[in-house]
């Protein structure tokens, strides 16, 4: 991620202007009800019910998809870059609206995080991907958030055969709009398939109006349930 998108997420006013802006357009909380509703109905499909271990959020924003991650697992540690996200995240999960508090609070690169192989059982990565500038970095990326998770991993990117980036990159031509930070579905599965995974469900979040792409990946094999007293740091 570039640094001046990096520096403002992590200030005080990028934080608050994130989290207002589900606020103040209605286009927003549109997007964010359908969102939450894809991912509730995508979990469902796909079979992922309670998890014994701890689930990761990460990047966590301001807790916006808590919620559900707290659905699936009773612990939950939301990890974000941002000083500022993860004190608007502790304080959404304190609130009286809130399923209860999180297990842990950590910040953390996506691109080294700071957990030890498997250290979760089910992993929620949302909207991370598209903001990584480098092919290689968003690859490292993938890597990453499958090295730590035991059995369930749930993470967007940017489809490269979708219809948006299709459009954009035909009209690149004439506007000469930078390219999308994206990936082929099919690089997806086989970065999958090395790393021991299947992809169980691979959706689009809208087919005309968004680019971005769930993909619910399971690992192969009977994993053991996380450990209450095992470290999940490195």
């Amino acid at each position: 991620m570039d640094e001046k998108t990096l520096s403002r997420y992590n200030s005080p006013e990028g934080a608050t202007d994130y989290v207002g802006k589900f606020d103040r357009r209605w286009t927003e909380r549109i997007n964010d009800w359908n969102e939450q509703r894809l991912l509730r109905r995508l979990l469902h499909s796909a079979g992922v019910e309670k998890v014994p271990g701890v689930a990761l959020d990460l990047p966590c924003g301001c807790g916006r998809l808590y919620p559900i991650v707290r659905e699936v697992a009773d612990r939950v540690v939301e990890g974000d870059w941002s000083f500022h996200m993860l004190l608007e995240a502790r304080l959404s999960a304190s609130s009286g609206n809130s399923p209860g508090p999180a297990s842990g609070f950590v910040r953390g690169t996506a691109l080294t995080l700071p957990f030890i192989d498997r250290a979760f059982d089910f992993v929620l990565s949302v909207r991370l991907c598209h903001h990584i500038g480098e092919h290689a970095e968003r690859i490292q990326y993938v890597w990453e958030v499958m090295r730590v998770s035991g059995k369930w991993l749930v993470f967007t990117y940017f489809d490269q055969t979708s219809l948006k980036n299709r459009l954009r990159e035909f009209n690149r031509r004439f506007n000469g709009k930078r390219a999308k930070r994206t990936l082929h579905p099919s690089e997806v599965a086989a970065l999958a398939r090395s790393a021991g995974f299947d992809v169980v469900r691979s959706v689009p979040m809208s087919r005309l109006f968004s680019g971005h792409r769930y993909a619910v990946l399971r690992r192969k094999g009977d994993i053991p349930a996380s450990a209450p007293e095992r470290s999940l740091t490195t």
